[in-house]
């Protein structure tokens, strides 16, 4: 019984780890747009990133 619930919540916990670490590549990235000096582009990305993160968290 516990291998057929570890199998259920599998999926949802992979798609935990993509989407943290989606929100780790848009750190990257957002970083790399500020050294750049967009001005746009930070505040975009790191709404994206707060995207990934509630996501991430969402049961």
């Amino acid at each position: 019984m516990a291998e057929a619930q570890a199998r259920a919540l599998a999926p949802d916990l992979e798609r935990r780890e993509r989407l943290e670490y989606l929100a780790d590549l848009l750190s990257e990235l957002k970083t790399l747009a500020e050294r750049e000096r967009c001005e746009k582009l930070p505040a975009l990305i790191a709404q994206s990133r707060e995207e990934a993160i509630a996501e991430s968290l969402k049961g």
